[in-house]
């Protein structure tokens, strides 16, 4: 006579996996928004600066570009570049920015053609300054 193998309830190993992969998705979806920090900006409309960048002032804008050039460098102030918007412009155009990189954020190593999601806050002059940077 053989008997039955009772089955004990959901095995604790498919549970755990579970666990593990939704832990994955979650971490690469908060990263592919470039962290929770940046996920309810708005992103910064190129012909809004181009037509009126004063009018922006006070704002805060994310902006995902790539390093153009160099444009300058303040010991007081900090480094300012060139970036190029990635999503660019209605028509395909290249929308070319200048961001001033402060001084406080001094270990952050930026290099021509690297890509970057940052967190611009406009100040005076309608200049573009960096609050946050993030490689994605």
């Amino acid at each position: 006579m053989s008997r039955n193998k009772k089955s004990k309830g959901f095995p604790f190993w498919i549970a755990l996996a579970f666990v593990a992969v939704a832990a994955g998705v979650g971490y690469f979806a908060l990263r592919q928004e470039g962290g929770s920090s940046m996920r309810t900006i708005e992103e910064l409309n190129p012909e809004d600066y181009y037509k009126d960048a004063n009018s922006l002032r006070g704002n805060t804008y994310k902006i995902d570009v790539e390093i153009d050039s160099a444009l300058g460098n303040s010991p007081s102030k900090g480094r300012l570049f060139s970036v190029i918007l990635k999503n660019g412009a209605k028509g395909g155009e290249k929308s070319v920015l200048p961001v001033l990189v402060p001084v406080e954020s001094g270990n952050l190593t930026i290099q021509k053609g690297q890509h970057y999601l940052m967190r611009v806050k406009v100040v005076e002059s309608g200049l573009l300054k960096v609050e946050e940077a993030t490689k994605p």
